[in-house]
């Protein structure tokens, strides 16, 4: 593996409920499975010297536009990882601090928020590695709020770093490499779309349940081999 690491990788995981259609198993599980994937992902994120992994865990049209049954899956399989996250011994031998950004605070649940909020609270003085979840959150919502609360506060002068200022991910350095997963060669929601303006992208063919160490890997190889220009 080059030294030539992404400080900050960012994954849209997509193709849990495709990869349980065909192994004739439920949304649910196929979510199940998608969680092992991350906890891999993690792992190897840390091994390979990464110091950021952004996860889009859930957008805001997840919420609305899936079936009912569903998100309530989503949902208990949210409050389990984060109640296991706060316990979790790797990641207090590791360091590693947990974030989460989007608009959870006001769409989720009492029951999930109080083992986000507990996760947040036992990491928040780690500084070697950084878990970020987005959850109930788009890109396109996060810029019009940021636009908002700038027009309210009508600075004298705007900059970049004035935008910056005023996004969910202000604390974040910007994003090196995103990978999607699910053969779908986009992006969607505009998904950190400030803080990934200048990132390589990794499409696969993979499904996000048959993520593994080795497609990892290869993504990271394949970001070290990219000449960034930056638009020179």
């Amino acid at each position: 593996m080059s030294e030539t690491i992404p400080r900050h990788v960012a994954i849209i995981p997509d193709g849990n409920r495709r990869w349980a259609a065909q192994q004739g198993l439920s949304a649910f599980r196929g979510h199940e499975i998608g969680i092992a994937a991350f906890q891999e992902a993690a792992r190897q994120a840390a091994d390979r010297g990464v110091d950021h992994l952004s996860l889009w865990g859930m957008s805001l049209d997840n919420l609305t536009k899936r079936s009912p049954r569903e998100v309530a899956g989503l949902l208990r399989i949210f409050r389990r990882e984060f109640a296991q996250l706060a316990e979790n011994a790797e990641i207090h031998e590791r360091q590693t601090r947990i974030n989460v950004f989007g608009r959870w605070r006001e769409k989720l649940p009492a029951v999930v928020r109080r083992e986000i909020e507990k996760a947040l609270r036992v990491t928040e003085n780690y500084d070697r590695h950084h878990l970020n979840f987005f959850l109930a959150y788009n890109g396109t919502d996060e810029m019009l709020e940021a636009v908002r609360a700038i027009v309210r506060e009508a600075p004298l002068r705007i900059t970049a770093g004035t935008i910056k200022q005023h996004l969910f991910t202000r604390d974040l350095p910007p994003v090196d490499l995103i990978i999607r997963t699910g053969g779908e060669p986009h992006l969607s929601n505009g998904f950190m779309m400030w803080d990934a303006a200048d990132a390589e992208l990794y499409f696969t063919e993979k499904l996000w349940p048959e993520f593994t160490p080795e497609t990892f890997d290869a993504a990271l190889e394949d970001f070290t081999r990219r000449r960034r220009r930056r638009g020179k």
